[in-house]
């Protein structure tokens, strides 16, 4: 036999919640799909983690299938490998799947096995993308690639941008823009307030936010990362980004998780929000009951008129922005959404200011 066959690979992407913790519904949506496509089962199983996902794989006459769920972020992941040179079949039950758990977005690569297939681009690497287009960033120079305790970690040389900083594939921030985004980030905070004393930035670990808010006559500052590799690949491979914001007297670098951090009782004028809008990478916590959660927190921290700004996502996310326009009142009022192009992002990125509700 001739080692030649098809793959389908697919991410499906905001999918509907109802079959994604549901093993059987899971393991049945598989059954339907290749029973409704004339492939042949030879055996088929199935396994529930905890707290939550489900992977079912089936022995195929043709090869194999896997479908992995990942409910907290409401995405499949789809593998369809079939020993034929013809992709009829995995494309028919794609669809099938696609109807069973409803995505609202689709991404999926066909490959023809048997050749040498390069996996790997090597000179580029493409920032994470849900949305209509996928960036891609040449590279000029791989600086670092590593995997911390909690995420893949790069820093590239681009020809424009000069160097950029992923987490998980997702671009961070990029020498090129780093003022223009600690400023769209920093200043509403020194517009919205008399003055400023005491300050914490959840996230932002590369630094440049930091010396952002350094700048502007501070007595005290608290960084919070979870991730102390973020700190260190900046202080190394960052310079021009975060300057000697690490060494200065006023800042002080906490290696902990945020929601934590907030817990311990500090009062801050301002607390600048740089993590995340998408936690479930960290977090097996619902999106949702994350988002209140924190907010409800910071918002606690915040003296009275206290301020929060944070960088909320891409102008193209607007299930984020529903989101978020629904969370935020709870806690903060004034609140204020601000559309800035950001060149290293390639895309228009939204920003938000509020004030602390009246105690």
């Amino acid at each position: 036999m001739k080692p030649l066959g098809t793959q389908v690979i697919a991410e499906l992407i905001n999918c509907s919640r109802k079959l994604l913790n549901d093993r059987k519904a899971v393991e049945k949506a598989v059954k339907d799909g290749v029973t409704e496509c004339g492939i042949s089962v030879e055996s088929i199983s199935s396994h529930k983690f905890d707290p939550v996902g489900v992977t079912v794989t089936a022995i195929v006459s043709e090869s194999h299938i896997a479908v992995h769920t990942y409910p907290e972020a409401r995405h499949v992941s789809i593998d369809i490998f079939t020993c034929s040179a013809d992709f009829e079949k995995s494309v028919k039950l794609l669809a099938l799947l696609k109807r069973r758990f409803q995505p609202k977005v689709t991404r999926a690569l066909k490959v023809l096995r048997g050749n040498p297939v390069e996996v790997v681009e090597k000179e580029w690497i493409a920032s994470a993308s849900h949305y209509g287009f996928e960036i891609k960033y040449h590279i000029k120079k791989r600086l670092l690639s590593k995997k911390s305790k909690y995420q893949q970690i790069d820093v590239i040389e681009n020809d424009d941008f000069g160097r950029i900083l992923f987490l998980d594939k997702d671009v961070q921030v990029a020498e090129f823009d780093a003022p223009l985004y600690g400023e769209s980030m920093v200043l509403p905070a020194v517009c919205g307030r008399k003055r400023l004393n005491n300050v914490a930035i959840l996230g932002g670990g590369d630094g440049g936010v930091l010396w952002e808010v350094l700048k502007h006559g501070v007595k005290k500052v608290y960084l919070v990362d979870i991730d102390e590799e973020v700190v260190k690949t900046a202080k190394k491979y960052l310079s021009k980004i975060c300057r000697d914001a690490f060494d200065d007297p006023r800042a002080e670098i906490v290696i902990d998780d945020a929601n934590k951090f907030l817990e311990q009782g500090h009062r801050f004028d301002a607390v600048i929000y740089d993590l995340t809008m998408h936690p479930e990478a960290l977090t097996k916590e619902e999106r949702t009951a994350f988002l209140n959660s924190i907010f409800r927190k910071i918002s606690a921290c915040l003296v009275t008129g206290g301020i929060v700004t944070m960088q909320c996502c891409s102008k193209f996310d607007t299930e984020t922005m529903k989101l978020l326009r629904r969370i935020l009142p709870k806690y903060f009022k004034d609140i204020v959404f601000r559309k800035i192009f950001m060149p290293s992002f390639c895309e228009t990125w939204v920003f938000a200011s509020a004030f602390k509700n009246t105690d």
